[in-house]
C-alpha cells in the first residue's frame, strides 16, 4: 500500500475573508502550511512542555496545488507568505470586479462575515446576505466580464442555521429545516440561513454555470480562536478556584467542538469535488447520482466526536494549570440560574448594560448540541484529521504563548516615566498624555489594554492605523469607536459555529 500523500489541484483560488480565523487556516492549508516552514508565519507555541507537544500538520492533510489570493476588508493582519492580498468590500460590485480581474479565480471560498453577532442587524444583513449575493453575481459573470470564469463557489455557512439557540440538538443532519423569523433568536443565524439559501439556489444558474455548495461548521476552535478558547481562558485567568468549581447544569450535555484545521480541510475537499463536477458537466459526462452530489448541497462539519461541554472547558483550564477535579465540582441547577440571568438582564438593561450571566449563556452551557457529518464523510471524503484533544492543546498553547510573548514585550517596552513621547507622528489623535501605547488590536492587545486600564492607567490602542482611546473602566474595548482616522472599525471575521 502506498503512503503517498494525496494531492488536490485547485487552480486559482480566491479566499474571501482570508485574514479572518477560518479564512487564515484555509489559506495556510492551501499554501501547504507556511506556518510550519516560515518563521515569519509561525504560530506561537510553548516550548519544552509535553502538554503542547504535537505532530506537525504538514503531511497529515493532502498537498494542495493552487494559486492563492485573499480579499478582505483590511489585509494588514494575518498575512501568509505565498498569497496575494487585496483590500476589498464584498458589498460593492465594483470593488469585487476589480479584485476578480486581478485574481481571476477558478474557485471562490467565501468565509467573510461581520465581527458582530447581534446588535447591528443592518450590517449583518448587508454583509452576510447582500454581500454574498454580490459575490455570487460577480463570480458567476452576472455583473460583467472580469476576464475569466469561476467554476466553483464554496460558502462558509453555520450549523446554527437549523438551531433556535434553545432546543437540544441530537445527531442532527442536513435535512433539518432552517430556523427563521420569530423562532430564531439570533439574527446572525437567520442571515447565515438566508445567505446559504442564496448560494445553493445559485448552483448551475449563473451565466458561467458555476457550481456551489455550503459548509456548516459546528463549534469552531483552534489557533487564533477569538471565541470559545479565548473566552474560557480569559474567565479562568480572572476567576478564583472557588468560582471555577461552579458548573452550570449537570454536565450531561454532549457538544460538538471542531478543530479549525479540519474545517479548512472540508472547504478544500468541497472545492475539489465541485471542480470535478464542473468538469463532468462541461464535458457532457454522466451526472453524479443523487447520493453522490456535492453541488447544490450543504454539509455539516464536525470532529465526529462530541464531548461533554464542561469536560472540554475544564480540560482547557487544566492546560493552563487551573485544575478542577470531578469531586470538587459544584453543580448549579439550570432552572435557577436561568431565572437569575433573566432578572439580571432586566435590571441592568434599564441602564443599558449587559450582565455577565444571561439566560442565553446558561442555556448554551447546558444544552445538548451535536450534528451528524455522515454526509460529508460519504460525499466529500471528509474525515477529521486532528482529534479534539490535540486541537485543544493547539488552541490553548497558542493563547498561552502569545500572551507570554506580549507581556514580555510590554515589560521591555514600558516607559519608566509612565508616559509616551514622540508617538503621535503618523497616528492622528495620539499625544504624550497617555500612560501606555498598545500596538495591535487583536485579543492579546485588547486584553493587555484592559489590564492596564484596570490599574487606572490611560491607554492608547492602535490597530492598522486606527486609534482607540480609553480610560478606566475601559467601557469601549473591544468595539471602541475610531478617533482621529475616520476609519470604519468594523472588521471581517469568520463564524464561530
Amino acid at each position: 500500500m502506498s503512503n503517498k500523500r494525496p494531492t488536490m489541484e485547485l487552480g486559482s483560488v480566491l479566499v474571501v475573508g482570508g485574514c479572518g480565523f477560518v479564512g487564515w487556516h484555509i489559506v495556510n492549508q492551501l499554501l501547504n502550511f507556511p506556518s510550519e516552514t516560515d518563521v515569519s508565519a509561525a504560530l506561537p507555541k510553548p516550548e519544552g512542555d509535553p502538554r503542547f507537544d504535537y505532530p506537525q500538520l504538514t503531511g497529515r492533510y493532502p498537498r494542495c496545488i493552487a494559486k492563492v489570493a485573499v480579499v478582505d476588508l483590511r489585509t494588514t493582519n494575518n498575512r501568509l507568505p505565498g498569497a496575494e492580498y487585496y483590500d476589498g468590500d464584498i458589498t460593492s460590485a465594483e470593488s469585487m470586479l476589480d479584485v476578480f480581474r486581478k485574481a481571476k479565480p477558478d474557485v471562490v471560498i467565501h468565509t467573510a462575515t461581520p465581527n458582530v453577532l447581534e446588535g447591528n442587524k443592518p450590517l449583518l444583513r448587508k454583509v452576510n446576505v447582500d454581500g454574498t449575493k454580490t459575490l455570487l453575481e460577480v463570480a458567476g459573470g452576472a455583473r460583467g466580464d472580469w476576464g475569466g470564469k469561476c467554476k466553483a463557489f464554496v460558502y462558509t455557512s453555520s450549523s446554527s442555521v437549523v438551531h433556535d439557540t434553545q432546543s437540544d440538538l441530537i445527531n442532527v443532519n442536513e435535512e433539518w429545516p432552517y430556523i427563521r423569523g420569530e423562532r430564531q433568536l439570533e439574527y446572525y443565524s437567520e442571515t447565515k440561513a438566508d445567505a446559504e439559501e442564496l448560494v445553493l439556489k445559485y448552483n448551475r444558474t449563473s451565466p458561467s454555470g458555476m457550481v456551489t455548495c455550503a459548509i456548516r461548521p459546528a463549534g469552531i476552535y483552534g489557533e487564533k480562536d477569538t471565541t470559545f478558547t479565548y473566552k474560557i481562558l480569559e474567565h479562568s485567568s480572572k476567576a478564583s478556584h472557588t468560582v471555577l468549581r461552579m458548573q452550570l447544569g449537570e454536565n450531561n450535555n454532549l457538544f460538538d467542538f471542531t478543530y479549525v484545521g479540519n474545517i479548512a480541510y472540508a472547504h478544500l475537499l468541497a472545492a475539489f469535488r465541485l471542480i470535478a463536477t464542473k468538469t463532468r458537466i462541461d464535458s457532457k459526462q454522466s451526472e453524479p447520482l443523487d447520493n453522490e452530489r456535492v453541488d447544490g448541497e450543504a454539509f455539516n462539519i464536525t470532529n465526529d466526536a462530541p464531548v461533554y461541554f464542561w469536560d472540554m472547558t475544564r480540560a482547557a483550564w487544566a492546560l493552563t494549570g487551573k485544575v478542577v477535579e470531578p469531586h470538587q465540582v459544584w453543580e448549579l441547577p439550570e432552572a435557577i440560574l436561568g431565572t437569575v440571568g433573566g432578572v439580571a438582564e432586566t435590571v441592568l438593561g434599564i441602564f443599558g448594560k449587559t450582565p455577565r450571566l444571561t439566560r442565553r449563556m446558561v442555556r448554551y452551557s447546558c444544552m445538548t448540541r451535536y450534528y451528524s457529518c455522515d454526509k460529508a464523510k460519504s460525499r466529500l471524503g471528509y474525515t477529521p484529521i486532528v482529534p479534539v484533544d490535540e486541537g485543544l492543546a493547539r488552541a490553548v498553547g497558542f493563547v498561552v504563548e502569545r500572551e507570554r510573548l506580549e507581556e514580555s514585550t510590554a515589560d521591555e517596552n514600558s516607559d519608566p516615566a509612565g508616559h509616551l513621547s514622540g508617538v503621535k507622528e503618523g497616528v492622528p489623535g495620539i499625544d504624550a498624555s497617555f500612560d501606555y501605547l498598545v500596538v495591535g488590536g487583536g485579543n492579546a492587545g485588547v486584553t493587555l489594554a484592559a489590564r492596564l486600564a484596570e490599574q487606572i492607567f490611560t491607554v492608547a490602542l492602535v490597530e492598522a492605523g486606527d486609534f482607540y482611546e480609553t480610560k478606566y473602566p475601559l467601557a469601549k474595548v473591544p468595539g471602541a469607536a475610531g478617533i482621529g482616522t475616520g476609519a470604519d472599525p468594523t472588521a471581517i471575521r469568520t463564524p464561530i459555529d
